[in-house]
């Protein structure tokens, strides 16, 4: 029996999810593995068939370095009671913390909501505006993650 709380549970299925959405998607991500798109959705379902499933470490490892943050880690590491700091010695993509960087950031956000409020404006969302708000939400996702990357063993 597993001693995780179903708190925390939810929180690696939506890390895992989160890590497959900045990659592109599950479709993408099992092309990438070479695991199958029904094998990867149930390591990020919420669905009680699929509740004691999660993701392989080595899988985990291989999305957490190709996102360029540590989606699955960093839940590991919270719901262990640990904090993650970078290895500073090694090599960091940092976020750009300049006015323009900032600002481009805030753009980036920006768009989400407008791309959010565009499709839900008729009051029904379809796949096409579903996709691109998805896609607005990815990109989002990595630069959050580098800025949060940079949080995590940026300069002191």
């Amino acid at each position: 029996m597993r001693s995780i709380s179903d708190i925390g549970a939810r929180a690696l299925k939506a890390a895992t999810a989160a890590a497959y959405e900045a990659l592109g998607g599950v479709s993408l991500v099992s092309e990438i593995l070479g695991i199958g798109i029904s094998t990867l959705s149930k390591y990020a379902s919420f669905n009680d068939e699929w509740r004691e499933n999660f993701i392989r470490i080595d899988l985990a490892v291989e999305l957490d370095r190709r996102t360029e943050h540590p989606f699955i880690l960093s839940t590991m590491a919270r719901e262990l009671g640990y904090e993650l700091v970078r290895n500073v010695h090694g090599e960091i993509t940092s976020a750009d913390l300049s006015p323009t960087g900032v600002l481009r950031l805030h753009r980036i956000l920006d768009d989400v909501g407008h791309e959010t409020a565009r499709a839900i404006e008729d009051g029904y969302v379809d796949a096409a505006e579903r996709l691109a708000i998805r896609r607005k939400i990815a990109l989002a996702m990595q630069e959050l993650a580098r800025l949060d990357g940079f949080m995590i063993g940026g300069a002191k």
